[in-house]
């Protein structure tokens, strides 16, 4: 190869929370760890950003804006181009839609190859004529992108059949998880909550969006709280419908049996505390922390949808209900509660097959690979 002794790849991102964000994180660190330079251009948090530095990432501020401006996005598009010869990168890496739209143009202009990872679905409630042209957009840049990464292979198939894009394109690499190699004991999550010993605490980790459905979660309490009047929920993450959800958990009167925590820097204290893990999204790419609960052994619930039906099996290792379905979610949170040893061979039986599914180093290895072929390619004028 005749690009250097160390393969140089720029991670494009824009101002993502939630598992694209660690996703985009935790492959940073492998890529470093595995030899590569990395040029992580994105407008994340400062401690994010701080840690890329500590992980040895060039860390290069880069706004990209969610609405489509013409003249802006030109800007964009050039300083991107500058900023690809300017850190001579061997090769731009794209996540998500927004990434992908201006990072590819930016890398024709560049003259860089690019790859682009697809990490969720078209969001539903866009109007006709702007499906119709993120469509046009995809079936345009797909032509000039070297490889395509789906998170799932449910990804793929919208990618091909709703996107027009070819599927020799595109490559399945599932999100990869890794456990931390110690969990504090002295944090109780329960006993900081007020959660007393016999109360049943049932959680959930996501963006507040209404992708994930946590208004179906909420109209799901009180038809638990019936037959189990001492359960409680838990609500950890932070969003723009967070006001929303805490008015409607009044207007049901069981706002005194949910807890909405908020952000948090580490989650695996909440995975630990919860007796039973819910993710009641109405569309998901994957779904990192359904990953990373069953990975912590816990029984979980989910929507059978996208990518989630590529990890949960029903009545295997895990329960699936419909999408916006507040009563068979309900049913489903019952179940559990009342057959703890059933909750607990579906946490069994989830745990094994995740952490033999879906292991980070896969995940490196595998975008590493994609990466390096991409590179070869380019340089071997093939």
């Amino acid at each position: 190869m005749e690009y250097g002794s160390k393969p140089r790849v720029a991670e494009l991102i824009r101002n993502a929370e939630g598992g694209m964000k660690e996703h985009y994180m935790t492959l940073i660190k492998g890529l470093i760890d595995s030899g590569f330079d990395v040029i992580a251009l994105c407008r994340l948090s400062k401690k994010d950003r701080n840690r890329l530095t500590k992980w040895g990432a060039i860390v290069v501020p880069f706004t990209i804006r969610s609405r489509i401006s013409p003249i802006r996005s030109i800007f964009t598009i050039l300083r991107l181009a500058r900023l690809l010869r300017k850190y001579k990168a061997d090769i731009l890496h794209c996540h998500g839609f927004w990434a992908g739209f201006i990072g590819r143009i930016a890398a024709l202009l560049a003259r860089r190859p690019c790859i682009y990872t697809i990490h969720n679905f078209l969001p539903g409630n866009l109007g006709r004529w702007a499906r119709r042209g993120a469509i046009w957009i995809e079936e345009m840049l797909s032509g000039i992108t070297k490889s395509i990464i789906a998170v799932s292979g449910a990804l793929k198939n919208h990618a091909t059949l709703g996107l027009g894009i070819d599927p020799h394109k595109i490559r399945i690499i599932y999100n990869g998880i890794h456990l931390p190699e110690k969990i504090r004991e002295d944090q109780d999550i329960k006993r900081m909550w007020g959660i007393d010993k016999g109360e049943k605490l049932v959680g959930t980790v996501a963006r507040l969006i209404p992708a994930k459905g946590l208004d179906v979660l909420i109209d799901a309490v009180p038809m638990v709280l019936r037959e189990f009047p001492d359960t409680k929920f838990m609500i950890v993450g932070d969003g723009p419908v967070k006001s929303a959800l805490v008015a409607k958990a009044s207007n049901l009167k069981c706002d005194k049996n949910i807890i909405f925590v908020g952000h948090s820097e580490y989650i695996w204290y909440y995975y630990r505390a919860f007796d039973i893990f819910v993710l009641p999204s109405l569309s998901e790419g994957l779904g990192i922390a359904l990953l990373e609960a069953m990975a912590m052994g816990k029984p979980v619930i989910a929507s059978d949808i996208g990518g989630i039906r590529e990890i949960v099996k029903h009545n295997r290792n895990g329960y699936l209900v419909s999408p916006g379905n507040s009563r068979e979610l309900a049913n489903a949170i019952l179940f559990y509660l009342e057959n703890p040893y059933q909750a607990d061979e579906y946490a069994s039986i989830g745990r094994t097959e995740i952490m033999e599914k879906f292991p980070l180093e896969t995940m490196i290895n595998e975008t590493s690979r994609v990466i390096l072929e991409v590179i070869d390619k380019q340089y071997s004028g093939c």
